[in-house]
């Protein structure tokens, strides 16, 4: 786990050892869920495993993702295998104007590569996290900062004393000041595009894990 494995957003500069915990699979699961999906991945290929992952990490962690799940699998009952989920993905965060910027600099200071992009890349260098050359987004891509607190977190089972308050602080200080933005803007595009029903939901999840009581 996650089935869905991130395409390329980022990486702990040293190799982290083995031991993850269920919540560093969910931060993970949800950073591969707002990676673009590979080329040919269909709805339902892309929707059925993230589906059953959320379902046993919500069962371990105690977090409601019932919702996100009967989506997910509507979704593939929906689609099938006919079309790939990148041209859904695409026109919703990728071809301009977008519906929905992954880039939460715009929830944060209202543009794309401000201060608060060089405030994440300082907390990466700090903590040792490097984001992967082959990566061509900007470092608050929403993917990048998902996988910073799960690479946190699995320092933490490790024994990293400083981790899990390293990754609090982070979620603190970024990911609560753009969860609620990104999960409005979510909402208003899956108005006219069904689609972002499925990231709604997937927000969802991540208010509910970035809550003062989850870590």
């Amino acid at each position: 786990m996650p089935s869905v494995l991130p395409a390329s957003a980022s990486v702990a500069a040293e190799e982290a050892p083995p031991g993850s915990g269920a919540a560093e699979d969910l931060f993970l699961t949800l950073a591969a869920a707002f990676t673009a999906p590979p080329a040919r991945m269909s709805a339902s290929d892309w929707s059925l495993p993230l589906a059953a992952d959320l379902e046993e990490l919500g069962a371990a962690l105690g977090l409601d993702t019932a919702a996100a799940a009967r989506t997910l699998r509507a979704l593939a009952a929906e689609r099938g295998t006919d079309e790939p989920w990148l041209i859904d993905y695409s026109r919703l965060f990728l071809v301009p104007p977008v519906p929905i910027t992954l880039n939460t600099g715009m929830y944060l200071e209202g543009s794309i590569g401000g201060s608060s992009a060089q405030m994440l890349q300082q907390c990466y260098g700090t903590a040792g996290f490097a984001m992967q050359e082959s990566f061509r987004d900007l470092p608050d891509h929403v993917a990048v900062q998902l996988e910073f607190i799960a690479a946190l977190l699995q320092r933490a089972e490790a024994g990293d004393d400083v981790a899990l308050d390293m990754a609090r602080e982070f979620i603190d200080a970024f990911i609560v000041h753009w969860v609620e933005p990104l999960h409005a803007a979510c909402g208003r595009a899956a108005v006219p595009d069904p689609a972002a029903r499925v990231y709604a939901c997937l927000v969802d999840v991540l208010r509910q894990a970035t809550e003062p009581t989850f870590l």
